[in-house]
């Protein structure tokens, strides 16, 4: 057996299985029968050298940067990254939330200027109710971090679905999507990209949030209508934006959000932890060993 692998990974994965021939590029192996690494190793161009290709893993969560039709239409099994990132990402909501409630902002202000200011309030998370859009993996990692704090969580899924552990109540639909909106004081974007969720956020709903709700997006940028999303923040409409990702990036350096002082930022970086490659190996060697065995994979898109 033939498989291509990202070159980070050669080393570690080749040693476990000795018996099967691994390559770094595609050139290489013109007859693998699996491919594991990131999304510009998978463009269409790239597949088609390979029509050997059986087994796809791809070393994200989101497939949206990929031609699943493509795929699909070859008759190639994709799996991705699902709970790979679930933890850190959550973790990472957490910190956004916490910056905003405690003040941590204007306090690191203070500590530049030696400025002793004990009059700043903070808002306290308990009794608060925190929407997240969308009910998969990183979701529910995101619910069992925040219930601890007392507040009532909802969900938002575009489909009717069950009950899940530490999600209060789950709605659906327009007016689903329009009540987790209007009602919650942290909206929380976790949702995948799509046709149907493209610019799902956008001014109409924007305006349905309170004032004092915020909005924290670890998901994809152009699931919120970044235009609209600035205009809020600049009108004051809503109170704040905890923001990983963005419609596009890196974030160019004369984009408006840079300088909005109700605006937290990372570099699409909320789920990079050091705890990764060990995750990722994982997941790589029991796919293999199921791939080998005829066995269903992990992660099947």
């Amino acid at each position: 057996m033939k498989i291509i692998i990202d070159k980070h990974f050669y080393d570690s994965i080749s040693k476990i299985f000795p018996d099967i021939e691994f390559y770094t590029e595609h050139e290489q192996c013109p007859d693998a029968e699996a491919l594991i690494g990131q999304p510009e190793a998978m463009e269409v161009e790239l597949l088609e050298k390979l029509p050997k290709l059986k087994w796809i893993q791809l070393f994200r969560a989101g497939f949206d940067m990929i031609d699943t039709d493509y795929i699909k239409k070859r008759g190639i099994t994709l799996t991705n990254g699902k709970d790979i990132f679930s933890i850190p990402i959550a973790e990472d909501v957490v910190c956004k939330i916490l910056m905003h409630s405690t003040n941590a902002f204007k306090y690191i202000e203070n500590k530049k200027t030696r400025t002793w200011d004990n009059r700043l309030k903070r808002t306290e998370l308990n009794g608060q109710t925190i929407g997240i859009i969308g009910t998969g993996s990183i979701a529910a990692e995101i619910a069992k971090r925040l219930k601890p704090f007392g507040v009532k969580i909802l969900g938002y899924k575009r489909t009717p679905v069950l009950e899940q552990t530490n999600f209060d109540e789950i709605y659906s639909g327009k007016k689903g999507l329009e009540h987790v909106m209007s009602v919650s004081d942290y909206v929380i974007v976790t949702a995948d990209l799509n046709k149907g969720t493209y610019h799902m956020i956008n001014k109409d709903n924007l305006k349905l949030m309170k004032e004092t709700a915020s909005i924290i997006n670890i998901a994809r940028g152009s699931i919120i209508k970044q235009e609209d999303l600035k205009e809020a923040l600049k009108n004051k409409s809503i109170s704040y934006a905890g923001l990983d990702v963005f419609e596009v990036e890196p974030l160019p350096d004369d984009d408006d959000l840079w300088g909005l002082d109700n605006v937290y930022l990372t570099p699409h970086a909320s789920a990079l932890v050091k705890n990764n490659k060990s995750r990722w190996e994982k997941l790589i060697v029991q796919n293999i060993k199921n791939f080998v065995d005829n066995e269903k994979l992990i992660n099947v898109v």
